[in-house]
């Protein structure tokens, strides 16, 4: 128990380490694999929450930092005055069917122009046990929260991004990324939809957040 404890703290640091890193650079962003028109305004730009390429060199950079399985990063702006916070939750789900809510965390954001990160990584503790950390960032600073899941007897795995860009309503939930394992082994094809993954394979985790006022 007391070396899992090591493992987790160690990760937890470099994984913030990491993030902080991140947030020293100043490169320009990458562009980001989405509809909306090239032409449209700064204003009809803000407000949506994106999916950072995984082809973006900060991928390499955390992971080889932290040692992730699996990691999202997601770049939002909000500057909306009635938004000031963002609620981020995983869903379990398991052979078709809801088994539980994790990794339910909250923060204050404030609203602005500038360009706010959120990140979901995995990684393996032991052959049995993975941690999950969820990261919010903004110019006010960062907040996370983390756990463990269970591997089980899953063969294979895949995970991906539901999302390319996507408008930031309030109140209204989206779901950004997906973890999906199957127990036979063989190829996993992943669909950027939440309900045709449920239905494929035998556990499923959502990743989701929300705007709030």
């Amino acid at each position: 128990m007391k070396i899992k404890v090591v493992l987790a703290c160690l990760f937890a640091l470099a994984f913030a380490a990491a993030i902080w890193n991140d947030a020293q650079k100043k490169q320009p962003a990458m562009p980001v694999n989405t509809s909306t028109d090239s032409n449209a305004s700064p204003d009809d730009k803000a407000n949506t929450i994106s999916y950072v390429p995984i082809t973006d060199d900060e991928y390499a950079s955390i992971r080889s930092a932290a040692g992730t399985d699996s990691l999202f990063i997601y770049k939002f702006q909000t500057d909306d005055e009635n938004i000031n916070q963002i609620d981020c939750w995983m869903e379990h789900y398991v052979n078709g069917a809801f088994k539980e809510t994790l990794a339910s965390m909250g923060t204050s954001i404030r609203p602005n122009k500038h360009e706010n990160k959120l990140y979901w990584s995995l990684t393996s503790v032991n052959d049995k046990e993975q941690m999950w950390i969820v990261s919010v960032r903004d110019e006010g600073g960062s907040s996370s929260s983390k756990g463990s899941i269970a591997k089980g007897a899953y063969l294979s795995s895949t995970w991906g991004s539901i999302i390319g860009s996507e408008k930031i309503i309030p109140e209204e939930p989206i779901t950004l990324g997906a973890i999906v394992r199957k127990k036979e082994q063989g190829l996993t094809s992943f669909v950027p939809d939440p309900g045709k993954l449920i239905n494929a394979f035998d556990e499923v985790y959502l990743l989701k957040c929300r705007f709030k006022p």
